[in-house]
């Protein structure tokens, strides 16, 4: 990948979602979970004192969609046929525990 993230942006490489095979059901939701394949260094503060960003690559991490009502946005990216999304760090809902 191409992309080098700056400030408290991240990359990450959405999970894609898995129907049922059970029961039929639509899937018009989006992507909300992925990995992150990049992250900036952080954000500098009033004082001059950066912030590092609290998330690493390698987190699977859980994040709003771009529904109409909902606050947290993103953008995509697309290079050799992948997609993946350009957010904040502040638009991860939480990390999930590798334990």
């Amino acid at each position: 990948m191409r992309l080098q993230p700056r400030a408290d942006k991240i990359v990450v490489l959405p999970l894609p979602r898995i129907k049922s095979s059970i029961i039929e059901v639509v899937m018009s939701e989006n992507d909300n979970m992925g990995t992150v394949v990049a992250a900036g260094p952080g954000k500098w503060n009033k004082k001059g004192k950066l912030e590092p960003t609290p998330v690493s690559v390698g987190d699977l991490v859980r994040f709003g969609t771009m529904g109409r009502d909902e606050y947290l946005k993103y953008s995509e990216y697309v290079e050799d046929d992948v997609k993946y999304l350009i957010m904040s760090w502040q638009d991860i809902c939480f990390v999930q525990d590798a334990a």
